[in-house]
């Protein structure tokens, strides 16, 4: 508009928020993302375990389905520790999976399109931005992680007798804060490789390679040392750990889970740090730069 019209004036409608501010960014990340067909039906595939997680429960409440299917012991259909580990290690790998196809596109089209200065250009901090990325993912892989796992839980609760339901109450602990660090830990991998690589299927690959490639160093350091320390370099192994420290649980359903190795607050302080290296990483790349050609 020409500027001698003098038809100009500012915005003045109502502001976001400064604290919700970030939630801008999230809220049109997930509106590209359901754009895709095969997003949708990858978030359908991993919501789907859940319907037949509930099914058994239902089952392993109901005496009458069980004497249709002659179950004639009762303990072969009991809901307990087991059942709600094996729920998580099904989820959180079905979080991979979903991470995987939605982290890497996050950041590297802004990076590749010049679009953070302008970003950084408005009442918008860097923080704000990270934030932002990092609530697509934490609220997407929550839906298919923990919240998942609390409804069942709940369903467990109000079909079953005997105050079941106080005498397994700790386990919403374990299920919150270890879905939690698995959260965090893959959301900000991600977000660190897809600001670094441009490709998908290259940050896809990357992604991958960040589980694989330390975890068999740290098995060939085991191997040449006499120790069990290089396990700390396996991220999926320190899961399970925590995983099993949380719910009590050493009948081997875990795998490998050395009990005696390497110890639980070793296993939380390694996948803090690959959170805090991975911060750290997102923050070197995510600079705002203008390039001028003359």
């Amino acid at each position: 508009m020409a500027v001698y019209k003098r038809r100009y004036n500012s915005y003045g409608g109502s502001l976001t928020p400064q604290w919700s501010r970030f939630f801008v960014l999230t809220r049109y990340a997930f509106a590209d993302l359901f754009k895709s067909r095969f997003f949708v039906l990858l978030l359908i595939l991993s919501i789907i375990p859940c319907l037949f997680f509930a099914g058994y429960i239902f089952i392993a409440n109901n005496k009458t389905i069980q004497l249709l299917m002659q179950v004639r012991s009762a303990d072969l259909l009991s809901v307990e520790t087991k059942y709600f580990i094996v729920i998580m290690m099904v989820q959180t790998q079905a979080a991979f999976l979903l991470n995987c196809w939605v982290g890497p596109v996050l950041i590297s089209g802004d990076l590749t399109n010049g679009a953070l200065p302008l970003f950084l250009s408005r009442p918008f901090s860097r923080a704000d931005y990270v934030l932002g990325k990092l609530a697509v993912l934490g609220l997407l892989l929550s839906a298919v992680t923990w919240i998942p796992c609390l409804l069942l839980f709940s369903l467990q609760s109000g079909l079953a007798r005997n105050g079941w339901i106080w005498s397994h109450l700790w386990m919403v602990v374990p299920i919150i804060f270890c879905s939690a660090i698995w959260i965090l830990m893959l959301s900000l991998i991600s977000l660190a490789v897809s600001a670094w690589v441009k490709l998908r299927i290259v940050a896809t690959g990357v992604i991958f390679i960040s589980f694989f490639i330390p975890a068999g160093l740290g098995e060939m350091f085991n191997a040449i040392m006499g120790t069990y320390w290089g396990q700390l370099l396996n991220f999926s192994y320190m899961f399970r750990l925590i995983l099993a420290k949380g719910f009590r649980e050493e009948s081997g359903l875990l795998g490998s889970v050395d009990w005696i190795g390497v110890p639980v607050w070793a296993a939380w302080g390694v996948l803090i740090a690959v959170c805090v290296l991975s911060l750290f990483i997102l923050n070197v790349r995510l600079r705002a730069r203008e390039t001028v050609r003359g």
